[in-house]
């Protein structure tokens, strides 16, 4: 089987009297994409710029791989005509097709091709932002901008179509923006799906998606209420009732997406190799593994790893307990904070064989808060060292935290209001990604007139349940306001605050 068809004369012309699949795969151009068996080209006919997408045979082998790793797998340039088809249809601005082409019917040694015209004078949302454009906007124009890619979205989605890669770098805006009108295009739409309606988990991996790429240019809590309340056309108070849960699952996706390849750069696997661009390295060391900030000298740190003694002589002892040791110590003009998880016995060992270490769990947590925009202490170096149990004995080290303890805080009365609005946010943000804290007490928090820090975060886990979510951070609700028991006014308000969310 067989089939060409071209909307543009010159298209057809230039394919014309030849073998159109040859054409297609090697017409001269830039190469914007290539990937294994997909190519992406520019090229110009009589001063009009062409973008082609080629799709060569994939094989049983990559089809098969696919299946079996629960993907549809893409087998073609029809699936993007098709849904290309579709927005046009349905008037939602998109590529316009100037060519499409298929040939053969064994889905693993079919080829196919698909001929768009360049959007003019546009640019991607994701260049918009890395190019800092987001920066020279008035409020109402950024408002404009999110309501509109918002709009986009819901009219896709109530059209029956998923895109299955939303991300900002697939929304193409002009380059002069009328803000009456603005206008933005979809591209990219290979992996799109149709349907009468879109399910509500393809809603969510779409959204999730979105939101997960635009978060590394300090998208807001605001901004996040104000696309999702335009995303389902109702109020602030009906999004967070009426859409609850959806919002959650949304958010819990987006920070899994975005926390992923940090995660793996933080990782203490012997295999990992970071990049250039970390501002973290792996010392050789033969003895246990080990991560610290390229700005300090690990030569500085061994020794109280492995002599505690020496590591107490050295600094001013914070704790001293059976399960762990906390020392301040001074190191390159700064003030560090080196904690000691200990093994307590044969036992103990035992039981932690098959955990994570505290060291790493509190280094691990920390990527994660801190990319929902919660405060923590700024870590230095985790090591972990070798012992008869596997990995036994670890370190976390720590800047020092800038402010006063929360419980001090709260004795002198240091803007109380504000105080109760950071820590209610605080566990509306621990929420979104379904952590608790495990200690949750002042003690174990610093506030700095505006900002509030968290530490001691080796107890914190992520629950892949929500409903044990929910648990787990009640209990740290309740353990905070336990601890504040005493002061009357700031009680009251938290405990307001705290019940309503």
């Amino acid at each position: 089987m067989k089939k060409v068809r071209f909307l543009d004369k010159d298209l057809k012309q230039l394919f014309e009297d030849r073998e159109t699949f040859s054409v297609a795969q090697n017409i001269d151009g830039i190469v914007f994409r290539k990937y294994e068996n997909r190519v992406t080209k520019k090229f110009e006919i009589q001063d009009r710029s062409y973008f082609i997408k080629y799709h060569g045979s994939v094989g049983w082998k990559e089809i098969f791989k696919n299946l079996f790793q629960v993907k549809i797998p893409v087998v073609g340039a029809q699936r993007e005509y098709e849904a290309l088809n579709h927005l046009s249809k349905h008037s939602i601005n998109c590529p316009q097709i100037k060519g499409f082409g298929k040939k053969g019917l064994n889905p693993a040694q079919s080829c196919s091709f698909l001929v768009t015209e360049e959007l003019y004078k546009t640019i991607s949302l994701e260049d918009f932002f890395l190019k800092d454009l987001h920066k020279d906007l008035s409020f109402k124009q950024k408002l404009y901008l999110i309501e509109s890619a918002a709009k986009l979205i819901r009219r896709m989605h109530l059209s029956g179509l998923n895109h299955r890669d939303l991300y900002l770098c697939h929304f193409h805006i002009k380059e002069e923006i009328d803000f009456n009108n603005i206008e933005i295009y979809l591209i990219d739409l290979h992996r799109a799906q149709i349907r009468s309606s879109v399910p509500l988990r393809w809603i969510v991996k779409d959204l999730g998606g979105f939101i997960h790429s635009a978060i590394q240019f300090n998208l807001t809590e605001r901004d996040f209420y104000r696309f999702m309340m335009t995303y389902y056309n109702c109020s602030f108070r009906d999004l967070i009732t009426r859409h609850k849960s959806i919002l959650r699952k949304i958010l819990d996706r987006a920070f899994s997406m975005y926390l992923k390849p940090t995660l793996k750069e933080f990782s203490l696997k012997s295999s990992q190799i970071l990049s250039k661009e970390s501002s973290f390295i792996q010392p050789n060391c033969p003895s246990g593994r080990w991560l610290i900030k390229k700005s300090f000298d690990p030569n500085q740190f061994l020794p109280f790893f492995r002599d505690e003694n020496l590591l107490i002589r050295n600094g001013e002892v914070i704790k001293n307990e059976k399960g762990h040791l906390i020392v301040k110590v001074l190191v390159q003009d700064k003030y560090l904070y080196i904690k000691k998880y200990r093994i307590k016995n044969l036992l103990h060992g035992t039981s932690r064989l098959f955990k994570k270490t505290r060291a790493y769990n509190s280094w691990l947590t920390i990527q994660w808060l801190k990319s929902i925009g919660i405060r923590t202490a700024k870590p230095v170096s985790i090591y972990e060292g070798n012992g008869i149990l596997g990995y036994r004995e670890s370190f976390l080290v720590t800047e020092e935290i800038e402010g006063k303890r929360l419980d001090e805080a709260i004795e002198q009365n240091i803007n109380t209001d504000l105080m109760v609005s950071r820590i209610a946010a605080f566990f509306k943000r621990m929420s979104w990604i379904k952590f608790s804290h495990g200690d949750a007490k002042t003690s174990n928090f610093f506030f700095n007139q505006k900002e509030l820090i968290t530490f001691d975060l080796d107890s914190s886990k992520r629950k892949f349940s929500y409903f044990l979510h929910l648990r787990a951070i009640s209990k740290d609700k309740d353990r905070i306001l336990r601890s504040i028991k005493q002061h009357n006014k700031v009680y009251s308000k938290l405990y307001k605050r705290l019940q309503g969310s």
